[in-house]
């Protein structure tokens, strides 16, 4: 059996007592050819007789680079020839996914898809493992992203060293350059991936920038930001555990679609506990993880939760309404419906989505006062001083009033104006309302009201419109 360097004994030694690995795993080797995932190869080969592995190795080619990816891919596949291994390699166009999703990042979506392959490759193979090469400086990155996005425990605890089901990160106590050191010790070759210095990427930029400052206030800094997200990612993982046990206490009944709290039990609990026991929830009802964010939890928390019993909101697609003491909340779709309508609180300006119809409703604020000649029904414009931005949009009460624009600020119940433009009752709850303290409006796609119209003396202009179901905000 070949002797290991120390470099080799101490990440092994690592891997044991995280449980990374087992006897007779076989392991999928991510390789894109530069020096982490080179050496990550390298150290598992040698790792091969002491843990009786079978290893693979896998290339992904996302298209980006052109002649650089190709020699990238060359590059890869000798070297798992030279070291007797299985090679497997994924093409990927990743600027035809880029040209249908719009606005999303270039690496969040190559990383997507680059784990999606390697999934591929494992099942293809036979493979019990995916073994990726991210590093201590990987992980300082992460959690400085994190910490820029203003993210909770959970993204502050960066990546941890197994990932359902499979994927597996050796080196994530190992720095860049030690790793460095160790291929220059074996003489082994690496590609250097030109995109690493492009300063359009955020990465990059605190790779390139911030962390050299950094490290101007302290030389350790990615091993304490690494050192960081340990204790972190144990604490997410106790606060969790704590949240799931407060869940059994707080809930009164659930279906598929629909789960019912006890409002005091609730409240028994610190704010930080009931923040986790919305996500953990909402979890429940979606396929994917939970699409909530924290100012989003929290409306939800102040609007209903602690609001007056009766109070409802839609938030990302989770209705929630109080009665009395009990909190329900349901996967909104086109055939659910809270007792009291559709109420969605409606942070303006910016967009919310009416889950009546699956229409967006997005308003901006503009100097402008320019108002186009030519009528739109699914355009309002508002004089923006004229009420309170705290706005809702909802389906519509008996009672509701408002004074239609072009009627010469006569009042109209809603429930006329809805007779006279011929909508059946049956559609009316499907029309949205856009309300601010002062009153309706907007009555959405119909009529805004005289009170809020844009006169000589506007100074701001709020401009709001209906998008189509499925159409972009």
């Amino acid at each position: 059996m070949p002797a290991l360097s120390a470099f080799e004994h101490k990440l092994l030694k690592h891997v044991r007592q995280l449980g990374l690995l087992s006897p007779g795993d076989r392991v999928v080797v991510a390789v894109s050819g530069g020096a982490d995932s080179v050496a990550l190869l390298q150290v598992m080969s040698a790792w091969r007789d002491h843990l009786d592995l079978t290893l693979a190795v896998a290339h992904v080619d996302h298209g980006l680079r052109g002649k650089e990816s190709l020699e990238d891919a060359t590059f890869v596949e000798r070297l798992a020839g030279q070291l007797g291994l299985p090679f497997f390699l994924k093409r990927l166009n990743l600027k035809s996914v880029l040209g249908k999703r719009k606005g999303e990042s270039v690496q969040a979506v190559a990383r997507e898809r680059r784990y999606t392959q390697l999934q591929a490759v494992t099942r293809e193979w036979g493979g019990t493992k995916v073994a990726v090469g991210h590093t201590q400086d990987d992980q300082a990155e992460t959690v400085l992203l994190s910490m820029l996005r203003g993210a909770g425990l959970a993204g502050l605890s960066g990546m941890p060293s197994q990932r359902e089901p499979c994927v597996i990160r050796p080196f994530l106590t190992v720095s860049r350059p030690e790793i460095l050191s160790y291929l220059d010790e074996k003489r082994c070759e690496f590609r250097v991936d030109s995109s690493n210095d492009n300063p359009k990427y955020t990465r990059n930029r605190l790779r390139r920038e911030l962390i050299p400052l950094l490290k101007t206030f302290n030389p350790n800094i990615v091993s304490v930001l690494s050192r960081q997200a340990v204790i972190l990612r144990e604490e997410h993982q106790y606060l969790d555990e704590a949240a799931k046990a407060a869940l059994e206490s707080v809930e009164v009944s659930r279906t598929k679609d629909r789960v019912v709290w006890s409002r005091s039990r609730l409240l028994t609990f610190p704010v930080s506990l009931q923040r986790r026991m919305i996500l953990l929830m909402v979890g429940t009802l979606w396929v994917k993880p939970s699409p909530l964010g924290f100012e989003t939890v929290e409306t939800l928390l102040q609007h209903v939760v602690h609001g007056t019993s009766g109070s409802s909101g839609c938030f990302a697609g989770l209705e929630a309404v109080r009665q009395y003491d009990r909190v329900t909340f349901v996967k909104a779709g086109r055939n659910t419906r809270l007792q009291h309508g559709w109420s969605c609180v409606w942070p303006f300006p910016g967009s919310v989505r009416w889950p009546v119809t699956g229409q967006t409703i997005v308003g901006r604020i503009t100097a402008t006062k320019t108002i186009p000649s030519r009528r739109n029904d699914s355009v309002a414009y508002l004089d923006a001083d004229r009420f309170s931005h705290e706005l809702v949009v909802r389906s519509w009460k008996p009672g509701d009033y408002f004074f239609p624009y072009g009627m010469g600020g006569r009042r109209k119940k809603l429930q006329d104006f809805f007779s006279d433009a011929k909508i059946y009752q049956a559609e009316r709850s499907a029309v949205p309302l856009v309300v601010a303290p002062e009153g309706i409006l907007w009555v959405g796609g119909y009529r805004s009201d005289h009170r809020f119209r844009v006169t000589e003396e506007t100074r701001r202009v709020a401009v709001v419109r209906i998008r189509a179901a499925g159409r972009k905000a």
